[in-house]
């Protein structure tokens, strides 16, 4: 979408791609002898098997061919940086096969006509518990119930979804296609239990006693540390905080905290300039922040390879994400030795 379009809201910024450009592009695919995009998916996605189905028109195969390694497409297909590409043959001539967007694709066929529940055959009598409720939690809990166990996710927070839920934005992914995954699990048999925190809430040796495995699956909630002398003044805050905040803005919820974190005519520094930076980023442009500095550790990386870091390896070249390019400054090689105030 344009970028005052989306900046005017927080729906999600990319529109998807048609049909005829979603065939063409796996029309490109070569079904190489040695397919490096499998080296590149941390899932080991059939990517050749489901591009030539495509390109075919045989979505529904290739739907199922994805689905035999990824749960959930129509969430990966938005938020992974899709290494794959980056591996894929043709990335030797800088233009690799949309392997993303055609995955995306996929998802949201399998939404648009409904996600069909898949409960097992049969009970195998095994109770297992799963501790979060993020993307590891809800995809091991989703297989243990195919699998036949009896399943029960712990989740502390007021809704299910983790990361998922409150730490990426809505503008990268629609919390309605979360929704909806909760719902086909729910029909699987899956229980999830919300508000409950494992070790304070629900004694940990209760639990085990209740449960034939336990699996944990919790995420990296206590942030690093910022040592550097202003690190406590006020105005200073944690890219989770400020992030769920938002997230929790968008859902209508309550942010149950003592104050907002608000970006709205203030002039932002966010220190990182990764992905968590760079939704940090997006999310101070939609409140209407009057500038964004993001100031990145390490050096600009070049525009093009360098001859030491060659394909099929993940490049280390620069990268815009979308909300850079929206807006703010990007400045690289910065090393923070204190934050200052005019208090």
């Amino acid at each position: 979408r344009p970028i005052p379009e989306r900046l005017a809201d927080w729906s999600e910024f990319d529109a998807p791609p048609t049909t005829e450009e979603l065939r063409a592009q796996a029309s490109r695919c070569m079904d190489c002898g040695i397919p490096f995009c499998h080296q590149g998916c941390p899932l080991g996605n059939l990517i050749p098997d489901w591009n030539d189905l495509v390109y075919k028109g045989r979505d529904h195969e290739a739907l199922a061919a994805l689905v035999a390694t990824n749960n959930f497409p129509e969430i990966t297909g938005r938020v992974c940086p899709a290494p794959c590409e980056a591996s894929c043959v043709l990335n030797l001539e800088g233009a690799p096969v949309t392997i993303k967007d055609v995955e995306r694709s996929l998802g949201d066929l399998a939404l648009a006509e409904g996600l069909v529940p898949q409960p097992p055959s049969a009970p195998t009598g095994y109770h297992v518990g799963v501790v979060g409720s993020g993307p590891a939690g809800l995809a091991a809990a989703q297989q243990l119930a195919r699998l036949g166990h009896a399943v029960t996710v712990y989740e502390r927070s007021d809704r299910i979804g983790g990361l998922l839920r409150y730490g990426i934005p809505d503008f990268k992914l629609d919390k309605s296609l979360l929704d909806r995954r909760v719902e086909q699990m729910r029909a699987e048999g899956v229980v999830f239990r919300t508000g409950v925190e494992v070790g304070v809430s629900l004694p940990a040796s209760e639990l085990l006693g209740q449960l034939d495995a336990l699996v944990l699956c919790v995420g990296a909630g206590v942030p690093r540390a910022l040592t550097v002398p202003g690190a406590e003044t006020s105005g200073v805050h944690w890219a989770m905080d400020f992030l769920t905040q938002q997230n929790k803005r968008v859902a209508g919820d309550t942010t149950e905290a003592e104050r907002d974190i608000l970006a709205t005519g203030k002039h932002v520094v966010i220190l990182g300039g990764g992905d968590t930076g760079s939704d940090c980023l997006g999310t101070s442009l939609r409140q209407g922040a009057a500038s964004v500095s993001q100031l990145e550790l390490m050096p600009r990386p070049p525009e093009q390879r360098h001859e030491r870091n060659p394909w099929p390896e993940w490049p280390l070249t620069l990268r815009t994400s979308s909300s850079q390019e929206e807006g703010g400054r990007r400045d690289f090689a910065v090393l923070t030795r204190r934050v200052l105030s005019n208090d």
